[in-house]
């Protein structure tokens, strides 16, 4: 006689793709200003708009908590909150350390065609500046800066940068694209060397321009944020050596 056993991982896999789904259209409506800040976020209306159990919205909204978009408040529930000037330079301390860590550790990671790509994200970034298109600038600049982490193979450290990457990453700091440029080739070149203190310090310098620029246009009272795109994933790395590719790494030379 056989006995079957309950598929729970398959119904937890199910379950934590909802969850995403939902996290993810509930945050494209928040930054596209659908839901706009202080709006109170029902779970049960939640749960009927996407066909959903109450559970996965709650989870759902604790995971946009995380990020900085809702709030919860005592015996009122969940709410949108506002563009937090305070906040969001805070995101974007926390930013320069961790992609200061993610470009020292593409040093050892980065293989040709993970250098070419950035090379080619930098590129088009410039170009779309060059002819205006901000928003489509913007959120090739973002991939760049999605890229570094992900090539630098740390899941931790992309899982830890979900949390921030709504306020740190999707504002606009409207530096000149110049600067921006030269700024994205003087990093992708110190990985290519394996110059891991160089990268790492040109990278932090990079974010601490974009966090110089929005903090003095605050003090001015010239800031308008504009958002940008949508949320990047940041797919699990694995295998039994913890490569991110099985390309053939670039040559190394001497670290600095």
């Amino acid at each position: 006689m056989s006995t079957s056993t309950p598929k729970k991982p398959q119904r937890a896999a199910t379950t934590t793709l909802a969850r995403h789904r939902v996290r993810d259209a509930i945050q494209q409506l928040i930054l596209s200003g659908t839901y706009r800040s202080g709006q109170r976020l029902v779970q049960q209306d939640l749960a009927e708009r996407f066909g959903v159990a109450q559970s996965v919205i709650r989870e759902s909204l604790l995971e946009l908590q995380f990020c900085g978009l809702v709030e919860a408040v005592d015996h009122l529930g969940m709410f949108v909150r506002g563009l937090d000037a305070k906040g969001l330079l805070q995101a974007y301390q926390i930013r320069e350390l961790f992609e200061g860590l993610a470009a020292r550790l593409c040093c050892e990671s980065a293989g040709r065609a993970d250098l070419r790509e950035l090379t080619e994200l930098a590129r088009k970034t410039y170009n779309l500046a060059g002819r205006g298109d901000l928003q489509r600038m913007s959120e090739f600049d973002r991939r760049f800066h999605c890229r570094i982490v992900q090539i630098s193979g740390n899941q931790l450290l992309a899982t830890l940068t979900e949390g921030y990457q709504v306020l740190g990453m999707f504002v606009r700091a409207d530096r000149d694209h110049r600067q921006v440029r030269d700024e994205h080739f003087e990093m992708i070149k110190a990985i290519e060397a394996n110059q891991p203190a160089t990268a790492e310090r040109l990278a932090r310098r990079h974010v601490r321009e974009a966090w110089l620029t929005i903090k003095e246009r605050m003090d001015q009272g010239t800031f308008v944020p504009h958002w940008v795109g949508k949320p990047v994933k940041f797919p699990a790395t694995s295998n039994k050596k913890g490569k991110t590719r099985t390309e053939k790494k670039k040559p190394k030379r001497k670290s600095t």
